[in-house]
């Protein structure tokens, strides 16, 4: 059950630097940051979002393995958002920039 919710989190972080990357017009910088941020919010969110549900049921989760996964995601989330933002926003840029007529 942690594994899923650590999933979802993850997937969800990735997304949402997938959509920085594409709809912010800045520099591959700041779209960086902004998959970095994305990738923290969405690790803290599934923290606190699992022990309120661990806390209102009790024997749902492990707490133990909910640890574990709360550390692979603040560390993976971050990292893998920043890298995704900035990967597609250079790429948007090259296609962009290979559509202008000279």
């Amino acid at each position: 059950m942690e594994t899923i919710a650590a999933l979802v989190a993850a997937g969800a972080a990735f997304g949402a630097s997938y959509l920085i990357g594409r709809s912010v017009a800045a520099s591959s910088l700041l779209v960086a940051l902004g998959g970095l941020l994305w990738g923290v919010g969405f690790a803290v969110l599934f923290f606190v979002a699992t022990v309120t549900v661990g806390h209102l049921t009790p024997g749902l989760f492990e707490p133990w393995l909910l640890g574990v996964h709360f550390i692979a995601l603040i560390v993976a989330a971050p990292l893998g958002g920043a890298a995704i933002a900035a990967l597609t926003h250079w790429r948007v840029e090259r296609a962009d920039a290979a559509r202008l007529p000279f």
